[in-house]
């Protein structure tokens, strides 16, 4: 048996990057950028006004007050998408203008049409102003969110919405992304039922392990098929591997030292290089990763479901963190304000709620710690992790904890 920090070593090791893709950006959502992206072009790309108002020159405005309220002539509007006319008025002149419209460079201060008066001298368009301008005042300047030449999506970073709206303005049409994983998953054990529908005959279980990878799967914008039930006998191990064409299989169950965990001695059958079998961890120990003769990656986890989740978020994840090019998660640091004892070198992952409190954050470790216990994967938010020689833990100890579900 070897420890976690072995176990992710290993993982590293073996992990070799995946193959590369040119997509389009807007369907890249949930994907990870395989290089550093630059920004080809300064946003803004010119200087435009926050406001619907009126520029002028900020020093002409400096002597406004409700008792010496001063006269700017309008000359012209400029709407957006519109290129202004004139680079500018002359003294006590402005220009309307809308959001997002160029502003002229004479100009330095964009005036919100709320807090002037609008009138007619002489037969022309004014406002009258009452108070005086801050200079640059609602101008939004080239480059002022973006600069050319700024890396807008790092490599190993997972494209969300954020991220497409922001490539998406500045005219990226395409990124360069790693190909999706493909993903099998199935479930071994004669007891196991994914008909849902039906009544459990005395000694069933619902299929439980594989919905939860499944949609951690899809979440996540794997290619993910569920391969079906395997029975407890090692021909059915057998042509999963042979029937499968995906680069990641996974299986459920069978991977301890029961009589019926038939997946380790299946795999040396295959000529698979077991490349760990069992690691100090609670939950979750039996853990398999090994590595098929074509090059495919295995994981077995055990059948109890928090160790199938546990197993997910903290091998599978980290091997595809290594396939991406992914520096390892780093885990925040947190109040703990319950207590916790264990007598084992074991390392603990226990299902947590983190909250706020008077601006401190905090952890509360729930009690139903047991693997077999889902109910309270729905009321917490993070993994606290309990170190091999952390043995008694009481409130005000500062734990590691990550997140629930990991952000690619």
């Amino acid at each position: 048996m070897i420890s976690y920090a072995q176990s992710l070593e290993l993982l590293e090791q073996n992990g070799v990057l995946a193959v590369t893709e040119t997509i389009n950006t807007q369907s890249s959502l949930e994907r990870i950028s395989c290089c550093d992206v630059y920004s080809p072009r300064d946003l803004p790309s010119f200087n435009n006004s926050a406001m619907d108002g009126f520029a002028l020159r900020y020093n002409e405005t400096l002597n406004a007050s409700r008792d010496n309220p001063l006269i700017f002539t309008i000359i012209d509007t400029i709407a957006a998408e519109v290129i202004p006319q004139k680079t500018a008025g002359g003294y006590m002149q402005c220009s309307e203008i809308m959001t997002g419209a160029a502003v002229p460079l004479a100009y330095d201060a964009v005036i919100p049409v709320e807090l002037v008066e609008e009138l007619i001298e002489n037969g022309k368009r004014c406002i009258k102003l009452t108070a005086p301008a801050t200079r640059f005042a609602n101008i939004r300047f080239s480059g002022e969110d973006v600069a050319a030449g700024t890396i807008v999506l790092r490599a190993g970073q997972q494209i969300g919405a954020s991220e497409i709206m922001l490539l998406s303005a500045l005219g990226i049409a395409t990124v360069q992304v790693y190909k999706q994983l493909t993903i099998a998953i199935a479930s071994s054990g004669n007891e196991i039922s994914d008909n849902y529908a039906a009544p459990l005959h005395y000694g069933e279980i619902y299929n439980a392990n594989s919905p939860l990878l499944v949609n951690l799967a899809a979440a996540q914008c794997f290619s993910a098929r569920y391969a079906g039930i395997l029975n407890d006998e090692s021909q059915a191990l057998i042509n999963f591997v042979e029937n499968s064409s995906e680069q990641i299989l996974i299986t459920t169950g069978a991977v301890s030292k029961g009589r019926w965990d038939f997946i380790p001695e299946t795999l040396r059958q295959l000529g698979a290089e077991i490349i760990f079998h069992g690691v100090a961890i609670r939950p979750g120990k039996p853990i398999l990763f090994a590595r098929l003769p074509d090059g495919r990656f295995f994981f077995g986890l055990p059948g109890n479901p928090v160790s199938s989740m546990i197993g997910w978020r903290f091998f599978v994840i980290p091997l595809f963190y290594a396939m991406w090019g992914k520096a390892r998660e780093i885990p925040i640091k947190l109040k703990l304000c319950t207590k916790f004892k264990k007598n084992n070198q074991l390392l603990h992952f226990l299902k947590a709620e983190m909250f706020i409190d008077n601006g401190q954050a905090f952890a509360a470790i729930s009690k139903d710690q047991e693997s077999f216990k889902i109910k309270a994967l729905t009321l917490v938010n993070i993994w606290a992790i309990i170190g091999e020689n952390q043995h008694e833990m009481v409130d005000g100890d500062i734990i590691m904890a990550v997140p629930l579900y990991a952000r690619l």
